[in-house]
């Protein structure tokens, strides 16, 4: 292709994944991805209401952040239209109440599942005493929270709608493979997010540790996913989507690299991190079920 192409798909890419940010649809389509991911490995069949369940979730909870990170993104994403604060909090009311009238229709395994990640991005965005910090500027719990979050929705949800048992010892692998990934996108935004938590005070693994400890860091929790794949070659589960998941691992060693070599534009990470997911679900499409 010609220079002018490339350049052409580039801006098009880069327009799409604007809108899609601005208007906070990519955290949902990536919750979406989750429970097919984990659905695929239990090898089970999903109703159409457990994506939208896991849509609804995460579009809240990302939406109900815009509203009480204004200040930050101001810096952080420069280009954001900051008028849009009536749409993230409208959205964010309508989602959190659908999301809890659908879930408690469904059964209280349903709406409890719904319901926590809620509490935790509520807890996560509000600041709901003086006295009390927000769990985004605590060091460390910021990042656990979202990662727990968008695990604890994807690995439980696609266990509940379906005559087929699964294991604990399954349920417990696709939480720590999500978890670890989320885990690792959480700080990698947090390194291009810096100068805006610096002056709202939020105290980010980056800023606290520096970008080379840091980097450490996330090879190290990646590394984790090393003995994840000895597990389950040696017990045999998920076996067929070996190739999958070990594509998954080596991915996140790519973004951590590229993402901490040097400063990197915003949208390039909301194309790589927001969109690690996309490749993992055409393998998974790809793979003989």
């Amino acid at each position: 292709m010609t220079k002018a192409t490339n350049s052409n798909l580039m801006s098009y890419l880069e327009k799409t994944v604007k809108f899609f940010s601005t208007y906070t649809l990519l955290p949902g389509i990536v919750a979406i991805f989750v429970i097919y991911f984990s659905s695929t490995l239990y090898e089970v069949k999903v109703p159409p209401i457990i994506p939208l369940l896991a849509f609804l979730t995460a579009f809240a909870v990302y939406n109900l952040n815009k509203v009480t990170d204004y200040t930050e993104d101001t810096i952080n994403k420069p280009n954001k239209n900051t008028k849009k604060q009536l749409y993230h909090t409208t959205t964010a009311i309508l989602c959190y109440t659908t999301t809890l009238i659908i879930s408690i229709t469904k059964g209280t395994q349903i709406f409890l599942t719904c319901l926590i990640p809620l509490i935790i991005g509520f807890i996560y965005s509000v600041k709901i005493s003086k006295s009390l910090y927000r769990l985004k500027e605590i060091l460390y719990i910021k990042n656990i929270s979202v990662a727990f979050s968008l695990a604890f929705t994807g690995a439980l949800l696609p266990t509940f709608i379906n005559t087929t048992v699964i294991s604990t010892e399954k349920i417990i692998m696709v939480f720590l493979y999500i978890f670890i990934q989320f885990f690792t996108n959480t700080v990698l935004f947090d390194i291009i997010d810096t100068p805006g938590d610096n002056v709202a005070n939020i105290k980010t693994i980056p800023i606290r540790l520096g970008k080379q400890k840091t980097t450490y860091l996330l090879l190290l929790i990646n590394s984790l996913l090393i003995p994840w794949l000895i597990t389950i070659i040696t017990t045999d589960i998920f076996t067929k989507y070996l190739p999958t998941t070990i594509f998954g691992i080596l991915y996140s060693y790519g973004i951590i690299w590229y993402f901490t070599k040097k400063e990197r534009k915003r949208h390039h990470a909301e194309i790589l991190i927001d969109g690690a997911w996309l490749p993992i679900i055409i393998l998974l499409l790809l793979t003989p079920h």
